[in-house]
């Protein structure tokens, strides 16, 4: 596994390579435009060719993006469907120019409507979006907790979007430990049933792993994510996962609260001193 980190883009996007470096990433994970606002600046051309420049040397391949807050494809009032889907849509025409090759997203939320309406409205925006501009970068669905009506809590609903889309070679996979957990998924006790139906149902199409610990017991349902070993789900998980050998491609991504110098140095060593 490709161990490393979701990195601040404040500054300048490359600035968030510069800082990979720093804490000794070999893989990275950053947003492209402010993830709290439905509007952004577009990229300065300087910016763009400085990124580019650096993510050369530390490999395009080992970058991801993670998308907006806001967005939810699966929204059944029409306003925010519509922005969700510019903003989807923008998100992925930067990674584009960035030369991004992974896109992470939440499925969304169905609130107002049924599971199955909400997963259709996801299908046919990501479909929408690929027919109308060709993207050759790959959106990840990622896994969520379970809270509310958030859809993605289970693999089966990531399976039928994939199934529903048009374009399924270029959608793929985001697993999360602590959603994984706190959607009910015994990674712990049951590692290699897990694991092993996982990679049966959908093998390569797993691209990038948060790597967080978990603040709430198995099936709490309750997104909170916790350092690294301090968590319910504990250390011992951690060192069976950088050590499979599926995962020998993926981009193992920590999102765990930052150390008091704001940084994730520490938790990159962390990862790395459980290697065999």
């Amino acid at each position: 596994m490709r161990l490393g980190a979701h990195q601040s883009i404040s500054g300048g996007i490359y600035k968030s390579i510069e800082r990979a470096l720093h804490d000794k990433c070999e893989a990275l994970q950053v947003f492209v435009r402010n993830a709290s606002r439905w509007e952004s600046k577009p990229m300065h051309d300087k910016d763009i060719a400085i990124f580019r420049e650096k993510a050369a040397g530390f490999g395009f391949s080992c970058i991801c993006a993670h998308a907006s807050y806001l967005i939810n494809l699966a929204s059944a009032r029409e306003d925010i469907f519509k922005k969700s889907l510019n903003a989807y849509t923008d998100e992925l025409k930067r990674c584009q120019t960035l030369g991004i090759p992974y896109y992470v997203i939440h499925p969304g939320s169905f609130t107002g409507s049924t599971l199955e309406e909400g997963i259709k409205r996801i299908a046919h925006a990501i479909n929408r979006v690929y027919d109308e501009n060709g993207f050759s970068v790959m959106t990840l669905l990622e896994i969520t907790a379970g809270q509310g009506s958030s859809i993605g809590c289970s693999f089966d609903h990531m399976e039928e979007i994939i199934n529903i889309t048009s374009c399924g070679e270029r959608l793929g996979l985001c697993l999360d430990s602590c959603h994984m957990f706190s959607a009910g998924y015994d990674i712990v006790n049951d590692y290699d049933s897990v694991f092993d139906s996982l990679f049966e149902k959908f093998g390569d199409k797993i691209k990038v792993f948060h790597l967080n610990d978990a603040k709430k017991p198995l099936g709490s349902r309750v997104d909170r994510h916790a350092m690294i070993g301090k968590g319910e789900i504990g250390a011992d998980f951690f060192r069976k996962a950088v050590n499979d050998p599926r995962f020998k491609h993926t981009l193992g991504i920590l999102e765990t609260p930052v150390g008091e110098k704001n940084t994730y140095e520490g938790e990159v060593s962390l990862l790395k001193s459980f290697r065999k």
